[in-house]
């Protein structure tokens, strides 16, 4: 906005130095003719006042016209650091909220373990507007009425994004075996070869807060 409101006021001055220049050349020309006509003055009078005219006249549209350029560089430089601060801002703003993982039980007697699972049912929970990296928790769900077993995935904002594959809960239930709730890290992707939401996250095991956290932030890197 700065730079567009800067713009114009040099537009318009720009238009007032060139009506003015009009002027001032129509202006001479008007005094030369009735000069000539008054006391008939040799021409080189006449030469000799627009002479001097004119470098006045010139000087100070130079030195508006140098003003102006100043000014226009000191607003291209604004312009260029501005859209800067900006992205750091958003990137200030975008920031993947961990506060979730103080909610964690965590257990020192359990092994540092991490794995990775697919996550099914992400076409009934999400969309193309939630791809991207994710981070949550998967938790059991023993009161889920199609299978006892499952394992939700929850985003860190509570959305319940999908589940553990069922084809992968054996799996699953060796790799956490005391069936607690785990942090993940992920990402949601749209497969373009038949336009169909896939997601890869990376569960670990709680066995303390900054073991959690270390692998969280080196996967959103």
């Amino acid at each position: 906005m700065l730079f567009y409101a800067i713009l114009g006021i040099v537009v318009v001055v720009a238009l007032f130095l060139i009506f003015r220049d009009d002027h001032d050349k129509s202006y001479n020309r008007n005094e030369k003719k009735t000069r000539r006509q008054s006391d008939n003055a040799p021409k080189r009078a006449i030469y000799s006042q627009k002479e001097v005219a004119k470098p006045a006249g010139s000087s100070l549209k130079d030195k508006l016209m140098g003003e102006i350029r100043d000014v226009i560089k000191i607003s291209v430089t604004d312009v260029k650091e501005q859209p800067e601060q900006e992205e750091e801002n958003e990137e200030e703003a975008e920031g993947t909220d961990l506060s979730f993982l103080d909610r964690i039980d965590y257990d020192e007697e359990l092994d540092e373990n991490t794995e990775t699972f697919d996550v099914a049912g992400l076409s009934y929970h999400c969309t193309v507007y939630d791809c991207g990296k994710i981070v949550g928790i998967v938790k059991p769900e023993p009161s889920n009425v199609h299978d006892n077993r499952a394992q939700a995935v929850i985003r860190n904002d509570g959305k319940l994004i999908g589940y553990i594959p069922r084809t992968q809960l054996d799996w699953y239930e060796e790799f956490n075996e005391e069936n607690v709730t785990c942090p993940f890290v992920g990402e949601i992707e749209l497969d373009r070869t038949d336009a169909t939401l896939v997601a890869e996250i990376k569960v670990i095991i709680p066995s303390s807060k900054e073991f959690v956290r270390e692998e969280i932030e080196y996967e959103l890197l």
